[in-house]
């Protein structure tokens, strides 16, 4: 039966507006009945007030002047009003009608209710009271209970056409909001499903209002923005996979078919498995560092955050890479100041560093000087690492994070193009800015630990896990073809030595 209802009646924002005009509706129940209720109350004590007096007044002539007194002020006030609003009655001790516009009768002591009939028209409503004298007669005093009645109409009229009107117009503005509601929901689904048939650039249009559904809908905007962003990362990464392993897979083969064809000796099959083993190491560190980086930036090794000696740290990479500065000719300084601490992963902090310093190192001809140098300010701590190398261009400086990228002067040297992504993953697991300026001549690499970030990652115990889908995608098959790499290298490895 819900499906046969329109679709504006059977969204939630309509019921629950029918749920708010219900309560609503109820709550006006009570306060008819309480209104009604006291309202009754205060009629009725007025009248009861004006039949009071009237009695007292009755009473005091009969005091005073005696029976013929009382029936004389019955008879003048009758003449006044002989068909109400007031009406009387005085009856002897046998029940006879001495006086009155009331019907003979005994209602009892007390406060009651009663009809009076009247010719050719409607009988009248009275509230009464009865006493008994000291002489044994009767008397009734009333009063027309048309303003009680009168009261009580007017407050249900007033509630019912005000509950009508308020429930009508409920009603329309449940209509009327559901309405708008399906038509954002609607092009948010109509938005989904362009998405789903492959308009990945798609994005729902937010109307500007600051209410919920645009906080939702800038949310949904900024998740498509990642993934959108984040499959592009995956064609790209598929793409440099496919160029840059397809050199050293071909170079592989081709050792193996020459040693196939070739090989005389097992001098020259030892010689082809070093070849071949050399080529898959070369494989194997690609993907080791591809898989690193994947571990990084699904935000694991973030459960190992711990307080660090960033002073120390440094001096521990300045004592590793001075002696390998100057077997290259090279001149490393260093400036590192004391008492520098920040929050983060040790392994992770040295991995960043070392591979800055690596960088530097390896763009910069033998004569070169490579410097460390850093300074820490209020909001920040800045470590540096320059060169006088040929630096990287301009335009260059934002590409050169991208994985697998390599600027064309550095194509002839080993190396990956993945050592500056994998500083970019580990500086953004930190909260760590990363600069690039020029040094005139070579490149000025700043890593920019600020105080705020590290409050933060201190603060929570935990850096924020921001899990990648295709990260973890991109590392469960970096770890297959690891795992498959390394049984053929070790086959490889088992083969040659049986030679021997």
């Amino acid at each position: 039966m819900s499906a046969a209802l329109p679709r504006v009646l059977r969204t939630s924002s309509f019921r629950l507006t029918l749920l708010y005009a219900g309560l609503f509706g109820c709550s006006a129940l009570i306060l008819l009945g309480v209104i009604y209720g006291w309202t009754s109350m205060y009629m009725a004590s007025s009248l009861d007030t004006a039949i009071d007096s009237d009695i007292t007044e009755l009473e005091d002539s009969l005091r005073t002047g005696g029976r013929e007194a009382l029936t004389a002020q019955v008879k003048e006030r009758l003449q006044e009003t002989p068909n109400g609003p007031m009406f009387i009655l005085l009856q002897d001790p046998e029940g006879k009608v001495i006086a009155g516009n009331i019907p003979p009768s005994h209602g009892g002591e007390g406060r009651f209710d009663l009809k009076v009939p009247r010719t050719n028209s409607p009988s009248v409503a009275i509230h009464a009271h009865g006493i008994t004298l000291p002489d044994g007669e009767y008397l009734v005093v009333g009063v027309d209970a048309l303003p009680r009645r009168e009261m009580h109409k007017l407050i249900v009229r007033v509630f019912g056409w005000s509950s009508a009107i308020s429930l009508l117009l409920a009603f329309t503005g449940g209509a009327l909001i559901s309405r708008n509601l399906l038509r954002r929901i609607e092009t948010i689904s109509r938005a989904a499903r362009d998405i789903m048939a492959g308009d990945f650039s798609r994005r729902i249009p937010v109307r500007g209002t600051a209410d919920e559904l645009d906080h939702l809908i800038a949310s949904l905007n900024a998740m498509l923005e990642r993934n959108e962003s984040a499959m592009e990362a995956v064609r790209q990464v598929s793409n440099d996979i496919a160029h840059d392993l397809r050199t050293p897979l071909t170079r592989l083969r081709q050792r193996l078919d020459l040693a196939q064809r070739r090989a005389q000796s097992v001098e020259d099959w030892q010689r082809a498995a070093d070849g071949c083993i050399s080529d898959m190491d070369a494989i194997l560190e690609t993907f080791g560092a591809l898989l690193r980086i994947a571990q990084i930036e699904s935000g694991i090794p973030a459960r190992r955050f711990a307080k660090v000696d960033l002073s120390e740290l440094l001096r521990t990479m300045i004592e590793v890479y001075q002696p390998m500065a100057e077997e290259n000719q090279q001149r490393f300084t260093a400036d590192i100041a004391s008492r520098l601490t920040v929050w983060g992963d040790r392994e992770l902090l040295a991995q960043m560093v070392a591979n800055v310093i690596e960088n530097a190192m390896k763009h910069s001809p033998a004569g070169a000087s490579i410097g460390l140098v850093t300074i820490q300010s209020p909001t920040a701590i800045a470590v540096t690492v320059t060169d006088s190398g040929p630096g990287i261009p301009a335009a260059d400086r934002g590409r050169v994070f991208r994985r697998f990228y390599r600027l064309e002067s550095s194509r002839s040297k080993p190396g990956s193009g993945l050592g500056l992504s994998l500083v970019e993953a580990i500086a953004a697991l930190h909260g760590v800015s990363i600069d690039l300026t020029d040094n005139s001549p070579g490149l000025r690499f700043t890593l920019r630990f600020f105080s705020s970030d590290q409050q933060t990652l201190a603060g929570d115990r935990l850096a924020q896990h921001q899990t990648h889908a295709v990260s973890m995608a991109i590392q469960r098959w970096c770890s297959r073809l690891w795992v498959g790499a390394g049984r053929e290298s070790a086959a490889i490895k088992g083969s040659a030595s049986g030679r021997d």
